[in-house]
Protein backbone atom coordinates (compact mmCIF):
# COMPACT_ATOMS: atom_id res chain seq x y z
CA UNK A 1 0.00 0.00 0.00
CA UNK A 2 0.81 3.34 -0.62
CA UNK A 3 2.69 5.64 2.13
CA UNK A 4 -0.81 8.17 1.76
CA UNK A 5 -3.28 5.58 2.12
CA UNK A 6 -2.64 4.38 5.81
CA UNK A 7 -2.88 6.01 9.25
CA UNK A 8 -2.38 4.41 12.38
CA UNK A 9 -4.80 4.56 15.46
CA UNK A 10 -3.70 3.51 19.08
CA UNK A 11 -5.98 2.91 21.81
CA UNK A 12 -3.67 3.63 24.70
CA UNK A 13 -4.81 1.93 28.27
CA UNK A 14 -3.28 1.44 31.61
CA UNK A 15 -2.94 -2.27 31.00
CA UNK A 16 -3.34 -2.85 27.22
CA UNK A 17 -2.53 -0.88 23.95
CA UNK A 18 -4.53 -1.70 20.63
CA UNK A 19 -2.75 -0.82 17.15
CA UNK A 20 -4.41 -0.48 14.07
CA UNK A 21 -3.69 0.19 10.31
CA UNK A 22 -6.99 2.39 9.06
CA UNK A 23 -7.24 3.97 5.47
CA UNK A 24 -8.73 6.83 5.11
CA UNK A 25 -12.14 5.15 4.73
CA UNK A 26 -12.35 4.20 8.30
CA UNK A 27 -11.24 0.01 7.67
CA UNK A 28 -8.76 -1.28 10.12
CA UNK A 29 -7.07 -3.38 8.00
CA UNK A 30 -4.01 -4.98 10.25
CA UNK A 31 -3.46 -4.90 13.71
CA UNK A 32 -1.79 -5.51 17.04
CA UNK A 33 -2.04 -5.52 20.75
CA UNK A 34 0.29 -5.75 23.87
CA UNK A 35 0.39 -5.50 27.41
CA UNK A 36 0.94 -1.89 28.60
CA UNK A 37 3.17 -2.70 31.32
CA UNK A 38 2.58 0.84 32.57
CA UNK A 39 4.44 0.02 35.71
CA UNK A 40 7.97 0.18 34.48
CA UNK A 41 7.42 3.61 33.47
CA UNK A 42 6.87 6.18 30.66
CA UNK A 43 9.62 5.12 28.45
CA UNK A 44 9.33 1.53 28.77
CA UNK A 45 5.04 2.12 27.48
CA UNK A 46 6.82 4.65 24.78
CA UNK A 47 9.27 1.78 23.68
CA UNK A 48 6.32 -0.59 23.35
CA UNK A 49 4.27 1.32 21.44
CA UNK A 50 6.82 1.61 18.85
CA UNK A 51 6.83 -2.51 18.63
CA UNK A 52 3.13 -2.67 18.66
CA UNK A 53 3.11 -0.54 15.36
CA UNK A 54 5.62 -2.30 13.83
CA UNK A 55 4.14 -5.42 14.64
CA UNK A 56 0.60 -3.66 13.10
CA UNK A 57 2.75 -2.87 10.03
CA UNK A 58 3.92 -6.22 9.60
CA UNK A 59 1.26 -7.91 10.05
CA UNK A 60 -0.51 -5.62 6.90
CA UNK A 61 2.86 -5.97 4.94
CA UNK A 62 3.99 -2.47 4.85
CA UNK A 63 6.87 -0.16 6.78
CA UNK A 64 6.19 1.60 9.36
CA UNK A 65 8.53 4.43 7.44
CA UNK A 66 5.53 4.62 5.24
CA UNK A 67 2.30 5.32 7.49
CA UNK A 68 1.59 8.67 6.59
CA UNK A 69 0.22 9.84 10.19
CA UNK A 70 -0.55 9.01 13.86
CA UNK A 71 -3.40 9.17 15.96
CA UNK A 72 -3.53 8.23 20.09
CA UNK A 73 -6.34 8.12 22.21
CA UNK A 74 -5.07 8.50 26.09
CA UNK A 75 -6.49 7.74 29.54
CA UNK A 76 -6.92 10.79 31.32
CA UNK A 77 -7.15 14.78 30.51
CA UNK A 78 -4.97 15.87 27.12
CA UNK A 79 -3.89 18.98 25.54
CA UNK A 80 -4.91 18.24 22.49
CA UNK A 81 -3.38 21.24 21.48
CA UNK A 82 0.07 20.62 22.44
CA UNK A 83 -0.25 16.20 22.24
CA UNK A 84 0.54 16.22 26.39
CA UNK A 85 -1.00 13.97 28.53
CA UNK A 86 -1.90 15.84 31.71
CA UNK A 87 -2.48 13.11 33.63
CA UNK A 88 -2.94 9.80 33.54
CA UNK A 89 -3.17 7.86 36.51
CA UNK A 90 -3.07 4.24 35.50
CA UNK A 91 -0.23 5.06 33.45
CA UNK A 92 1.36 7.00 36.17
CA UNK A 93 2.19 9.74 33.97
CA UNK A 94 1.91 13.74 34.34
CA UNK A 95 2.43 16.53 31.69
CA UNK A 96 4.00 13.87 29.15
CA UNK A 97 4.45 15.20 25.95
CA UNK A 98 3.55 12.52 23.96
CA UNK A 99 2.96 14.14 20.59
CA UNK A 100 6.27 15.75 20.21
CA UNK A 101 8.55 12.30 21.66
CA UNK A 102 6.50 10.23 19.26
CA UNK A 103 7.01 12.90 16.47
CA UNK A 104 10.60 12.96 16.80
CA UNK A 105 10.90 9.38 16.91
CA UNK A 106 8.98 8.62 13.95
CA UNK A 107 9.03 11.64 11.53
CA UNK A 108 5.25 11.64 11.00
CA UNK A 109 2.34 13.79 12.21
CA UNK A 110 1.14 12.88 15.31
CA UNK A 111 -2.15 13.59 16.90
CA UNK A 112 -2.74 13.45 20.76
CA UNK A 113 -6.38 13.28 22.31
CA UNK A 114 -8.38 11.49 25.46
CA UNK A 115 -9.46 8.42 24.67
CA UNK A 116 -13.15 8.27 25.26
CA UNK A 117 -12.77 11.68 22.98
CA UNK A 118 -11.22 9.31 20.04
CA UNK A 119 -14.00 6.45 20.62
CA UNK A 120 -16.58 8.93 20.28
CA UNK A 121 -15.14 10.42 17.44
CA UNK A 122 -14.80 7.07 16.31
CA UNK A 123 -18.25 5.89 16.39
CA UNK A 124 -19.90 9.55 15.17
CA UNK A 125 -17.27 9.16 12.15
CA UNK A 126 -18.04 5.44 10.50
CA UNK A 127 -20.02 4.11 14.39
CA UNK A 128 -23.11 3.94 15.43
CA UNK A 129 -23.12 8.20 15.47
CA UNK A 130 -22.33 8.24 12.21
CA UNK A 131 -24.25 11.38 10.29
CA UNK A 132 -25.20 12.99 13.49
CA UNK A 133 -23.32 16.17 13.83
CA UNK A 134 -23.30 16.19 17.66
CA UNK A 135 -23.62 13.40 20.63
CA UNK A 136 -23.01 12.10 23.73
CA UNK A 137 -20.83 8.92 24.06
CA UNK A 138 -20.96 7.27 27.60
CA UNK A 139 -18.45 4.33 28.46
CA UNK A 140 -19.29 1.95 31.17
CA UNK A 141 -16.19 0.00 32.11
CA UNK A 142 -13.93 -0.52 34.94
CA UNK A 143 -14.63 3.61 35.35
CA UNK A 144 -17.34 5.43 33.01
CA UNK A 145 -16.31 8.19 30.65
CA UNK A 146 -17.52 9.80 27.89
CA UNK A 147 -16.87 11.78 24.87
CA UNK A 148 -18.95 14.97 23.45
CA UNK A 149 -19.15 15.63 19.30
CA UNK A 150 -20.88 19.12 19.11
CA UNK A 151 -21.44 20.85 15.61
CA UNK A 152 -19.16 18.10 13.94
CA UNK A 153 -15.97 18.44 16.41
CA UNK A 154 -15.06 17.06 19.57
CA UNK A 155 -15.94 19.28 22.11
CA UNK A 156 -13.35 19.87 24.85
CA UNK A 157 -14.15 22.83 27.04
CA UNK A 158 -11.61 25.28 27.61
CA UNK A 159 -9.45 23.33 30.20
CA UNK A 160 -9.36 20.03 27.94
CA UNK A 161 -11.55 18.13 30.65
CA UNK A 162 -14.85 18.11 29.38
CA UNK A 163 -16.33 14.25 29.40
CA UNK A 164 -15.26 13.44 32.47
CA UNK A 165 -18.80 11.99 33.08
CA UNK A 166 -17.43 9.39 36.07
CA UNK A 167 -16.68 11.80 38.10
CA UNK A 168 -19.94 13.78 38.27
CA UNK A 169 -21.39 13.66 41.85
CA UNK A 170 -24.13 12.17 42.46
CA UNK A 171 -24.95 12.09 46.17
CA UNK A 172 -22.89 15.18 47.85
CA UNK A 173 -23.23 13.91 51.62
CA UNK A 174 -22.25 10.60 50.38
CA UNK A 175 -19.07 9.22 51.90
CA UNK A 176 -16.20 8.69 50.03
CA UNK A 177 -16.41 6.36 47.54
CA UNK A 178 -20.04 6.84 47.55
CA UNK A 179 -20.73 9.75 45.56
CA UNK A 180 -19.47 9.78 41.64
CA UNK A 181 -21.06 8.22 39.18
CA UNK A 182 -18.56 5.68 38.59
CA UNK A 183 -18.55 4.68 42.15
CA UNK A 184 -21.83 3.93 41.34
CA UNK A 185 -22.57 2.74 37.43
CA UNK A 186 -18.84 1.06 37.00
CA UNK A 187 -17.55 -2.39 36.71
CA UNK A 188 -15.76 -1.60 39.73
CA UNK A 189 -18.81 0.24 41.83
CA UNK A 190 -21.12 -2.82 40.20
CA UNK A 191 -18.97 -5.37 42.15
CA UNK A 192 -17.91 -2.84 45.08
CA UNK A 193 -22.19 -2.90 45.82
CA UNK A 194 -22.21 -6.76 45.13
CA UNK A 195 -19.61 -7.70 47.52
CA UNK A 196 -21.22 -5.67 50.06
CA UNK A 197 -24.20 -6.99 49.46
CA UNK A 198 -23.50 -10.40 48.81
CA UNK A 199 -23.48 -11.65 52.85
CA UNK A 200 -27.28 -10.07 53.15
CA UNK A 201 -28.16 -12.45 50.40
CA UNK A 202 -26.61 -16.15 50.71
CA UNK A 203 -28.78 -17.27 47.69
CA UNK A 204 -27.44 -15.13 45.02
CA UNK A 205 -25.57 -16.89 42.36
CA UNK A 206 -22.25 -13.80 42.78
CA UNK A 207 -21.26 -16.12 45.72
CA UNK A 208 -20.41 -18.90 42.73
CA UNK A 209 -18.33 -16.23 41.20
CA UNK A 210 -16.32 -15.13 44.31
CA UNK A 211 -15.77 -18.97 44.90
CA UNK A 212 -14.34 -19.25 41.26
CA UNK A 213 -12.62 -16.00 41.40
CA UNK A 214 -10.67 -16.42 44.73
CA UNK A 215 -10.18 -20.34 43.50
CA UNK A 216 -7.59 -18.75 40.45
CA UNK A 217 -5.22 -17.11 42.22
CA UNK A 218 -4.02 -15.67 39.34
CA UNK A 219 -7.53 -13.81 38.69
CA UNK A 220 -7.75 -10.33 37.56
CA UNK A 221 -10.72 -8.23 39.06
CA UNK A 222 -13.74 -9.59 38.40
CA UNK A 223 -14.93 -9.31 34.72
CA UNK A 224 -18.31 -7.66 32.67
CA UNK A 225 -19.01 -11.04 31.59
CA UNK A 226 -19.09 -12.47 35.09
CA UNK A 227 -21.75 -10.41 35.89
CA UNK A 228 -23.64 -10.78 32.57
CA UNK A 229 -23.74 -14.52 33.61
CA UNK A 230 -25.63 -13.82 36.89
CA UNK A 231 -27.77 -11.29 35.53
CA UNK A 232 -28.92 -13.33 32.77
CA UNK A 233 -29.90 -15.95 35.08
CA UNK A 234 -32.20 -13.46 36.84
CA UNK A 235 -30.54 -13.47 39.99
CA UNK A 236 -32.33 -11.16 42.01
CA UNK A 237 -29.10 -8.87 44.31
CA UNK A 238 -27.28 -8.87 40.92
CA UNK A 239 -30.46 -7.75 38.55
CA UNK A 240 -31.46 -4.99 41.42
CA UNK A 241 -27.57 -3.89 41.51
CA UNK A 242 -27.48 -3.63 37.66
CA UNK A 243 -30.44 -2.20 37.09
CA UNK A 244 -30.05 0.51 40.02
CA UNK A 245 -26.91 1.57 38.24
CA UNK A 246 -28.51 1.81 35.09
CA UNK A 247 -30.82 4.40 36.48
CA UNK A 248 -28.02 6.32 38.02
CA UNK A 249 -26.28 6.34 35.05
CA UNK A 250 -29.57 7.40 32.75
CA UNK A 251 -30.02 10.24 35.50
CA UNK A 252 -26.80 11.66 34.71
CA UNK A 253 -26.67 11.14 30.99
CA UNK A 254 -30.73 12.85 31.14
CA UNK A 255 -29.25 16.15 33.05
CA UNK A 256 -26.69 16.11 30.45
CA UNK A 257 -29.58 16.42 27.55
CA UNK A 258 -31.35 18.62 29.73
CA UNK A 259 -28.32 21.46 29.66
CA UNK A 260 -27.24 20.49 26.27
CA UNK A 261 -30.47 19.47 24.38
CA UNK A 262 -28.72 16.34 22.32
CA UNK A 263 -30.76 13.85 20.73
CA UNK A 264 -27.67 11.20 20.33
CA UNK A 265 -26.84 9.27 23.13
CA UNK A 266 -24.15 6.28 22.52
CA UNK A 267 -23.62 3.50 24.88
CA UNK A 268 -20.66 1.42 24.74
CA UNK A 269 -17.38 -0.23 26.99
CA UNK A 270 -17.48 -3.11 28.36
CA UNK A 271 -20.55 -3.57 30.69
CA UNK A 272 -22.68 -1.98 28.19
CA UNK A 273 -21.44 -4.95 26.15
CA UNK A 274 -21.59 -7.75 28.22
CA UNK A 275 -25.48 -6.91 29.70
CA UNK A 276 -26.48 -5.77 26.39
CA UNK A 277 -29.78 -4.10 25.14
CA UNK A 278 -32.08 -5.57 28.43
CA UNK A 279 -28.90 -2.97 30.12
CA UNK A 280 -29.34 -0.18 27.45
CA UNK A 281 -33.23 -0.61 27.47
CA UNK A 282 -32.99 0.29 31.37
CA UNK A 283 -30.73 3.02 30.59
CA UNK A 284 -32.44 4.58 28.14
CA UNK A 285 -36.04 4.37 30.17
CA UNK A 286 -34.60 6.21 32.85
CA UNK A 287 -33.55 8.84 30.49
CA UNK A 288 -36.89 9.48 29.35
CA UNK A 289 -38.16 9.53 32.43
CA UNK A 290 -35.88 12.03 34.31
CA UNK A 291 -35.05 14.28 30.86
CA UNK A 292 -36.39 17.83 30.66
CA UNK A 293 -38.57 19.15 29.29
CA UNK A 294 -40.81 15.30 29.21
CA UNK A 295 -41.56 16.39 25.21
CA UNK A 296 -38.37 15.94 24.10
CA UNK A 297 -37.95 12.39 25.59
CA UNK A 298 -39.29 10.85 22.79
CA UNK A 299 -36.81 12.16 19.86
CA UNK A 300 -33.61 10.91 22.37
CA UNK A 301 -31.96 8.40 20.34
CA UNK A 302 -30.20 5.68 22.50
CA UNK A 303 -27.85 3.35 20.51
CA UNK A 304 -25.83 0.86 21.37
CA UNK A 305 -21.83 1.21 19.96
CA UNK A 306 -20.90 -0.32 16.79
CA UNK A 307 -17.32 -0.05 16.80
CA UNK A 308 -17.11 -1.43 20.24
CA UNK A 309 -13.18 -2.43 20.98
CA UNK A 310 -12.50 -0.46 17.66
CA UNK A 311 -13.95 2.76 18.38
CA UNK A 312 -10.76 4.15 20.37
CA UNK A 313 -8.19 2.79 17.44
CA UNK A 314 -10.47 3.74 14.61
CA UNK A 315 -11.36 7.39 16.77
CA UNK A 316 -7.38 7.97 16.97
CA UNK A 317 -6.88 7.46 13.28
CA UNK A 318 -9.69 9.31 11.53
CA UNK A 319 -8.61 12.46 13.83
CA UNK A 320 -5.41 11.66 12.57
CA UNK A 321 -6.41 12.01 9.16
CA UNK A 322 -8.93 15.18 9.82
CA UNK A 323 -5.49 16.51 11.06
CA UNK A 324 -4.25 16.04 7.81
CA UNK A 325 -6.66 17.91 5.91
Amino acid sequence: MAKNELAIGIDLGGTNMSVGLVDRRGRVVARSKKKTKAQEGRDVVIDRLIVAMEAACEAGNVKLADIRTLGIGAPGPVDSERGVVITAGNLGWKNVPLGEILRKRLGIPVTVDNDANVAAWGEATVGAGEGCQSLLAVWVGTGVGAGIVMDGKIWRGDLFTAGEFGHVIMYSNGQPGSRKVEEFCSRTGIVRSLRTLAGLNPESLFHKVLARHEADGKAGPIGSSSIAECYNANDPLVRDVVDSSAELLGIGIANWITMASMRTVILGGGITEALGKPYADRVEESIRRHVFPSAIAPKVSVRMTKLKDDAGVLGAAMLAWDALG
